[in-house]
């Protein structure tokens, strides 16, 4: 008769197969020995051998999943006990009625020992695997936890991105559309790419070099349509091979910064340089701004300062642990961040 499929799926499962190699291993050596002696009346012994070698190292493992991982180590001394004597005694008969019906009587005892000592090794053995499996599987728990707490993370990130520039962009927008309306539909286009990027493109664990460095170029477009008249910009971002791909929505923060922090000053005019450079596997991406220390400390509104960079910094330990340099310096007039970041 056909079992239901659920039952082959219960006995397949993950962590059966582990204990069915076991078997099927086990037996196919057992099988090669017999093979190789070509002395077939030893075959019912070795085979109930197996069947005990079996039953030792796996209440070997049950006794060490249900009291010595738990900690009950009275319960654990009696059920060695128990088990010694029992699985050492089926082993002393099996050697007895299989392969030396006729041994002496003073050779049972020594014989007996042996089988517990033997017994005790295949008990120990179950211990062992057991440990073990618990162990790694601790482990690779560990390690999925880890992974999904790092998704989670990264998600709730990038779902701070997208409308921090957001924000930042319509406030642009409603000044040019007060300022310099005639400027509005280039400001639209620009707009609308930069929206596609931070919707579907900034979804993407990572993206072509390119697509980031041509957004930052759509933003240094819009920001230089609003503050044209007082800024000095110096930008060299070189067209970067099509296989280079880094976390969306990286680098453009530091633009951003610089922009924002850039017009806080008091200075008539504003100076910002924006620089990337590709050495080898490494991304060299440094911005300078304009920037008053004294306007910093006497801003009242604190809330969002500094948002973008944490954000940053977050996402590259996420994302770049120990494969990033990220440098911060200012003076009472100038800020410059630089990152050295191996995207390969």
């Amino acid at each position: 008769m056909k079992l239901p499929a659920s039952y082959f799926d219960v006995f397949f499962e993950k962590g059966k197969r582990i204990h069915l190699f076991f078997f099927l291993a086990l037996l196919i050596l057992l099988v090669f020995v017999l093979s190789i002696s070509r002395n077939g009346r030893y075959a019912p012994g070795a085979f109930v051998s197996y069947g005990w070698v079996m039953a030792c190292v796996y209440t070997g493992r049950w006794l060490c999943r249900n009291w010595l991982l738990t900690g009950q180590w009275v319960g654990l001394v009696m059920m060695l006990i128990v088990a010694l004597i029992g699985l050492g005694g089926l082993g002393l008969g099996v050697y007895i009625y299989f392969f030396e019906p006729n041994l002496p009587l003073n050779h049972i005892i020594e014989s007996g020992i042996n089988s517990t000592v033997v017994t005790f090794v295949l008990l120990f053995g179950g211990f062992f695997l057991a440990v073990i499996r618990s162990a790694i599987r601790e482990k690779m728990n560990g390690l999925v936890l880890a992974e999904q707490k790092k998704g989670s993370e990264l998600s709730l990130l990038r779902s701070q991105v997208s409308p921090h520039f957001l924000f930042n962009t319509l406030n642009n927008m409603y000044s040019l559309s007060i300022n310099r309306p005639n400027q509005m539909p280039a400001l639209l286009l620009k707009l609308s790419e930069l929206l596609r990027y931070s919707v579907y493109d900034a979804d993407q664990p990572l993206v072509q070099l390119n697509d980031e460095l041509d957004y930052i170029r759509n933003y240094i477009d819009l920001e230089n349509i609003r503050s044209a008249d007082r800024l000095s910009l110096n930008v060299t971002l070189p067209d970067a091979p099509a296989e280079l791909k880094i976390a969306p929505m990286l680098l453009v923060v530091f633009v951003e910064n610089a922009f924002k922090h850039s017009r806080n000053t008091l200075e008539s005019d504003i100076q910002i340089a924006i620089n990337c450079q590709l050495v080898d596997d490494y991304i060299h991406f440094d911005v300078t701004n304009s920037y008053s220390e004294t306007v910093a400390k006497n801003r009242t509104d604190k809330r969002h300062s500094g948002f973008g960079i944490a954000n940053v910094i977050k996402r590259l330990e996420l994302l770049y642990p120990g494969e990033y340099k990220l440098n911060q310096t200012h003076t009472e007039n100038r800020f410059k961040i630089e990152l050295c970041l191996k995207v390969n």
